[in-house]
């Protein structure tokens, strides 16, 4: 600290960098032109006005320039930055007096002194600090970003621009799931509130406001004027609403139960399909139907990746006819705005009735690896492999035993299934593990139904068991 007394001028402390003055005059220039804490004070000194009592014609700024000048003659360090010699001093009180802005400091400081390398180390920690704290956090969000109204999805907070009907949700899952979706795997409710304890900044605020909006705010809107509901919170509320809606609930079949049909139907050579939904295959449909286009795209960016290039009413037909025909449908668990969000909405489009569909979860591949049934559905039965991964897939099969009779490479989007098609009946085989993305929907209804054999839609496990994320 520096203390600098002039005849008739009030006192002046500078400690750091004093409020109003800009950084770049600052950091690494030694004393910048003192804060005045007199009764103009920093005011005083932008608007030209005259501080305490002084002689005739001496400003508050030319006070400040001379004791600017004063600190830096006698080589004074000030703040956190180091010294500068008095031109530099001299042409930034110049500037910050005269109030050329940003361009004016900028010229005035050119000629300055670099900083020490203790200045510069501040200046970088002060840096990544504020970096730190702009840098944006991932949405809470299982999925893709938007959300449907009440037919299945509960409201979701955040983005921007949308259609009527649909209401904002989280834009990180649209990317992540070209990397291949859970479909349907929510996150936990945990991890959320971590990451809003983590981040001090708008981020926690946005995320505190979203969970205000979608419980408390709601409540709000049934309580009468003039009244309120004394210790009773949302959280309590669903928890009674809940119950009266519990006799609803749908019941998935179990991996020991699908293990049981599958076995079931290898045992008996019967046909059985089992097709999964997930973000892709629900927002393939709801394009031009439930939601426009042109969302769609935005939406689903991963769409070309999981072999839709473009959703036409051809396509929507061919998937909703495997869905409606399929033995077993797996549909998503979570009820984020692209997955249960999207699913109901679908299906009343195409006129299914999801009730008469035999259901099981959309992770049922993940499940019977989980359970330790994979394996022990596949010994003594003849397997064909469908997708990018099939050879290395086949490899490891092999090692466990698995009598694997044909591989179909890669399966080119939904416009290669004709000849994936025509490949799959050249192959003897009791079960086809299908891994193709969204045309593996509508393979394994035709293999089951077409060729009378078992098909599996395999998805992305196939990828986790050749990568050595999961093991068999």
């Amino acid at each position: 600290m520096r203390v600098v007394t002039r005849t008739g001028a009030a006192r002046v402390s500078v400690s750091g960098k004093p409020r109003g003055i800009h950084p770049a005059v600052f950091m690494g220039s030694g004393t910048p032109a003192s804060a005045d804490t007199g009764s103009a004070g920093v005011r005083g000194v932008k608007s030209g006005k005259r501080s305490t009592p002084t002689k005739a014609g001496t400003s508050a700024g030319a006070a400040h320039k001379v004791g600017a000048r004063k600190a830096s003659s006698t080589g004074s360090v000030v703040g956190r930055a180091g010294k500068a010699g008095s031109a530099s001093a001299s042409k930034a009180a110049k500037a910050s007096r005269t109030g050329k802005g940003k361009a004016g400091l900028r010229r005035a400081t050119a000629g300055r002194r670099p900083a020490s390398a203790r200045g510069r180390r501040a200046a970088a920690r002060a840096k990544k600090r504020t970096a730190m704290r702009r840098a944006p956090m991932p949405a809470p969000q299982a999925s893709t970003p938007q959300a449907m109204p009440a037919s299945g999805a509960g409201p979701a907070p955040r983005q921007a621009t949308h259609p009527k009907g649909v209401a904002p949700a989280g834009r990180g899952g649209a990317a992540g799931a070209k990397a291949g979706s859970a479909k349907g795997l929510p996150p936990p409710p945990a991890e959320h509130a971590v990451q809003a304890e983590a981040v001090p900044g708008g981020y926690a605020e946005g995320y505190r406001d979203g969970v205000f909006a979608g419980g408390e705010a709601l409540v709000a809107q049934h309580i009468p004027p003039d009244h309120i509901l004394p210790a009773v919170a949302a959280a309590d509320l669903i928890a009674a609403g809940f119950r009266q809606y519990a006799p609803s609930l749908a019941r998935l079949s179990s991996p020991h139960e699908m293990a049981g049909h599958i076995t079931a139907a290898l045992d008996a050579q019967r046909p059985l399909s089992v097709v999964r939904l997930g973000d892709g295959e629900l927002l393939t449909l709801a394009a031009d139907t439930v939601l426009p286009g042109h969302e769609v795209q935005e939406l689903a960016p991963f769409l070309p990746y999981a072999g839709v290039p473009c959703s036409t009413p051809d396509i929507r037909a061919m998937l909703a006819e495997a869905i409606q025909a399929a033995d077993w449908v797996g549909v998503p668990i979570s009820r984020a705005p692209t997955f249960q969000g999207l699913l109901f909405p679908v299906l009343r489009h195409f006129g299914i009735d999801w009730s008469r569909l035999k259901l099981t979860s959309s992770t049922i591949n993940y499940s019977l690896h989980q359970s330790g049934l994979v394996l022990p559905l596949l010994q003594g039965r003849r397997v064909l492999l469908i997708g990018s991964q099939a050879p290395e897939l086949a490899a490891l099969l092999h090692n466990r035993g698995i009598h694997v009779t044909g591989i179909i490479g890669s399966v080119a989007g939904v416009m290669d299934i004709p000849r994936v098609m025509q490949q799959t009946s050249e192959h003897a085989f009791d079960i086809a593990l299908v891994a193709a993305g969204i045309p593996a929907v509508i393979l394994c209804r035709r293999i089951a139904g077409e060729l009378g054999k078992v098909a599996l839609d395999f998805g992305h496990l196939a990828d986790k068991l050749v990568t050595g994320e999961l093991q068999l």
